[in-house]
């Protein structure tokens, strides 16, 4: 991390910065710079943040990607080569098995409703 990777740096260069969630790949937009830098300052810095997804109901959690370049880079430092990338994503498998989630094809896909009776 660098003062390159601050919202107030990222602003000031009009970088786009983009959202994704990873439950469902419907759930994703542009990041609002100027406002996360009013709630949190302009030191604040994006990298490895990974919030609630905005969507009501949605249980998935939210990266952030740089999109103001040719190639776009995902706003995370941790990879499958470290430990803590494994033990956390781990963690939020077995959460979202917990709801009812469940995994097929790569995707994360919603707890069938039951019918009512």
């Amino acid at each position: 991390m660098s003062a390159w990777d601050t919202v107030g740096r990222l602003f000031e260069n009009g970088a786009k910065i983009r959202w994704s969630c990873e439950v469902s790949a419907s759930h994703h937009g542009d990041v609002d710079l100027k406002r996360i830098i009013e709630a949190k300052g302009a030191d604040y810095v994006l990298i490895n943040k990974k919030p609630p997804c905005r969507f009501p109901g949605c249980p998935g959690l939210v990266t952030f990607a740089d999109y103001s370049r040719v190639y776009w880079r995902k706003l995370e430092t941790l990879s499958d080569r470290d430990d803590e990338w494994w033990t956390f994503n781990d963690q939020r498998r077995a959460e979202l098995k917990a709801l009812g989630w469940r995994m097929e094809m790569g995707k994360w896909v919603a707890p069938k409703e039951e019918a009512p009776r």
